[in-house]
């Protein structure tokens, strides 16, 4: 308690307390002053509209740039004052007093109770649980703002330039502590809205008082959700933004935005409220524009439409229904390669191992039963935010589930936070993200011991067969999910994984969104003569027989393939024309596309940047 009163009334402690990382650079006039005209009182009483808006934060955990929407939102035109809070709070806690003054000696914790208690007051559903800080960004009652949602709305004033009286801030000198100790003696709060507004029509987002936002801090950014974003569910302190009188307006300003304790409280910090106006999740605008599909349909000179040797899947095909007995055959014909398992699936049963609590999701760690004696490891990665209805679902097969979610679970292969982070990716935004493990990591010590148990236990199945059969259990376990929207099931997948990820939708129709990563997309590009996958007998199959048909047996689902020129070059755009055909005959040809990043096997921050970007399109926002 001696701790945090010294705090309270210490500026030097504060300033030295308050640690953050900040988005922008940020300078200006030691001198101040009332700039502007002054504006009409009444419209201090009703919040201002601030637009919707949509772009890109690059995550810091994955390197990979995520798009972030916020809808539109209300939010006051100034800084809570002492009158605005003394009539609802019953009190008032501030050093420098004065009804239009901006209330401060706050705490985080008497800020949202503040929110509440205006949300109860107006017949709003109220946003916070005080018991925990946990903040519904859905509902329509009182609030703090995000981070997010104050940096959009801070405009263009975020850079208050030296000779110019645009804020009431400190000065720019660090060296003389007396100059600063004058200012806390002959300077304090102004009466909120004297300086001019922005272009949202909000007053003093820079200085006078710092606000609390609603998140907690987080030193990396990882966006906790692609819409209206909240913050991390876990942390320590709580962001504050804008400087105040005293904040300097040197180099090391760091655009005024730091951390500090919930429970701080000082004459250096106050807040501002907000109210969501649209709730429902929704697509960036772009997503809207026709021109959205060119990013993927981009084929170089001599393959816009060219399916070299390929055999064609339409000849002789005029209608849906014609298309749709033929693929009954190419179905049977893959199926009786791939070969059958010889067994009853057994019912959709899972056992739980272990919890794992992120930041920014919750996820259980599970074996899922595959066989009658035998169990396959899975992750289910439920996004942080409660969730009102189902949502959809994204599956991302690879060796070991640790890769997929970014993180290190103890599994045979985690490559790092920075490749292949797919199932994290997804959970980002808002979607339930499943990763599951490859049998052949857990078949046996090794993959030639893994097939030679599979070939022990089941004689008549390929290792592609064996997926494909573990690829329906876990969708017969998804569907009995409520959380899970049934209509709406992604899956993606990188080499290995993009091999899983055409082989398991081309046979479960159940699978609505496909996106596959360097797999190979034709038979002679990557290794499927390998034991675990097929096996040499592909060298002597029929004239035609390609993965083509694969892709045909997905259409008219979305199918994106992603090459890196290693395995998948500008011959894979053969298989995307011919499979294309079949699209059409659906009249979804935007349906199918190709993106290639041409930096080889791995995938660039901005190849998996589309590959999220198409899985969102297709499935949806996230509820």
């Amino acid at each position: 308690m001696k701790r945090r009163e010294f705090l309270r009334d210490s500026a030097i402690a504060a300033g030295t307390l308050m640690t953050g990382v900040g988005f922008r650079e940020a300078s200006a006039s030691p001198e101040q002053g009332l700039v502007g005209p002054q504006p009409d009182e009444a419209a201090f009483g009703k919040l201002a509209e601030v637009p919707g808006a949509s772009f890109e934060i690059v995550d810091g955990l994955t390197k990979v740039p995520v798009t972030v929407t916020l809808g539109k939102f209300l939010m006051s035109p100034t800084e809570v004052t002492q009158k605005e809070y003394e009539e609802i709070a019953g009190e008032n806690p501030s050093f420098h007093r004065g009804a239009d003054l901006p209330v401060e000696t706050v705490s985080w914790w008497d800020t949202i109770r503040y929110c509440n208690l205006c949300s109860f007051k107006e017949n709003l559903d109220p946003c916070y649980n005080l018991e925990t800080g946990l903040c519904d960004m859905r509902k329509n009652g009182y609030r703090l703002p995000s981070d997010a949602e104050w940096a959009h709305a801070s405009g263009s004033i975020s850079t208050p330039l030296a000779g110019t009286n645009e804020a009431n801030l400190g000065n720019s000198d660090t060296t003389h502590v007396n100059l600063l100790i004058d200012e806390l003696k002959h300077s304090g709060t102004k009466p909120v809205g004297s300086y001019s507004a922005n272009q949202y029509g909000l007053y003093d987002m820079i200085g006078n008082v710092w606000e609390w936002c609603t998140d907690y801090f987080n030193p990396i950014d990882e966006p906790q959700a692609s819409y209206n974003p909240a913050g991390p569910l876990r942390g320590l302190d709580r962001i504050v933004r804008g400087g105040c009188f005293v904040s300097t307006t040197s180099q090391w300003a760091k655009g005024y935005r730091r951390c500090i304790e919930p429970e701080y409280k000082s004459r250096f910090t106050g807040f501002r409220v907000c109210r969501t106006l649209e709730s429902d999740s929704k697509l960036p605008a772009v997503h809207y524009s026709p021109d959205w599909y060119a990013q993927y349909n981009h084929a170089p000179a001599g393959y816009e439409s060219s399916t070299g040797n390929l055999s064609s899947l339409v000849a002789g095909v005029g209608s849906v229904a014609e298309w749709q007995a033929r693929r009954t055959t190419i179905q049977k014909k893959w199926l009786k390669m791939l070969g059958s398992m010889d067994i009853a699936p057994p019912p959709p049963k899972t056992r739980l191992v272990s919890v794992v609590e992120h930041q920014n999701y919750t996820a259980k760690l599970m074996y899922l039963q595959v066989e009658a004696d035998w169990w396959e490891k899975i992750l289910v990665m439920m996004p942080a935010e409660a969730m009102k209805r189902p949502r959809p679902v994204v599956i991302v097969p690879f060796y070991d589930v640790d890769t997929s979610a970014a993180k290190n679970l103890s599994g045979t292969h985690f490559l790092g936070s920075i490749v292949d982070p797919y199932a994290y990716c997804a959970v980002q935004k808002g979607y339930i993200a499943v990763a599951i493990r490859w049998w052949g990591e857990s078949y046996g010590e090794f993959v030639s011991e893994a097939v030679a148990n599979l070939k022990l236990r089941h004689p008549h199945v390929t290792g592609l067969g064996k997926w494909i059969w573990d690829a329906h259990r876990l969708v017969d376990y998804l569907y009995t999910l409520p959380e899970v929207d049934h209509k709406r099931m992604g899956i993606i997948g990188h080499s290995l994984g993009g091999k899983m990820a055409l082989y398991a939708p081309a046979f479960d129709d159940r699978i609505t969104t496909v996106v596959s990563n360097e797999l190979g997309i034709g038979l002679t590009f990557s290794n499927y003569d390998d034991y675990w996958y097929l096996g040499d007998f592909i060298h002597n199959l029929d004239h035609g027989t390609d993965q083509h048909e694969l892709i045909a047996l997905i259409a008219p689902r979305p199918f994106l393939l992603i090459g890196g020129d290693k395995y998948d070059t500008k011959k894979s755009w053969y298989y995307i024309n011919a499979a294309r055909s079949v699209y059409d005959l659906y009249g979804k040809p935007q349906n199918i596309g190709y993106f290639n990043h041409h930096t080889g096997h791995r995938p660039t921050p901005d190849a998996v940047w589309r590959m999220n970007e198409w899985l969102a399109h297709f499935l949806g926002p996230q509820a």
